[in-house]
């Protein structure tokens, strides 16, 4: 495809990965969208305690929050973010990963019987979304820089 401006020499690099990428985009909203739907499941889906000891570690149910949020994050900011990353970009996908699992706790006080919502429960949230981000945002400025 025949280029119809000349792009100064750094931003070229961003170009080419924002066109490399944009192919992808619907497919990582995709990716998005159901895995913000699986952590919805997991996190309404009533659950058997006795089948729970397989998770029998310190803390086990906040690293799965923390997990579950981090790979949330990373999709979210990749989504955001693919044409050009910036500060605005990444507050706003901490505070809807944040409204989000602030949500998903509400849901599960007021309307599950087997599970409770927990202020933890969203720390754990929230700082798995936070190094999703911080994950995504490293990942994507070695890429630019590499292309």
């Amino acid at each position: 495809m025949p280029q119809l401006i000349s792009l100064p020499s750094n931003i070229r690099p961003c170009y080419e990965f924002m066109t490399r990428s944009f192919k992808y985009q619907e497919l990582l909203k995709a990716a998005l969208y159901v895995w913000a739907a699986f952590v919805f499941a997991i996190h309404v889906v009533p659950v058997d305690r006795d089948d729970m000891s397989r998770f029998d570690f310190p803390f086990a149910d906040k690293w799965i929050h923390g997990v579950l949020f981090f790979i949330l994050g990373v999709l979210s900011t990749i989504v955001a973010a693919y044409k050009r990353p910036t500060r605005t970009t990444s507050i706003r996908v901490l505070l809807i990963c944040a409204a989000y699992g602030a949500s998903l706790e509400i849901v599960q006080f007021l309307f599950t019987d087997e599970r409770s919502g927990d202020f933890m429960d969203w720390i754990a949230d929230l700082s798995g979304t936070a190094c999703g981000l911080l994950t995504a945002r490293i990942w994507m400025a070695r890429t630019i820089r590499r292309s």
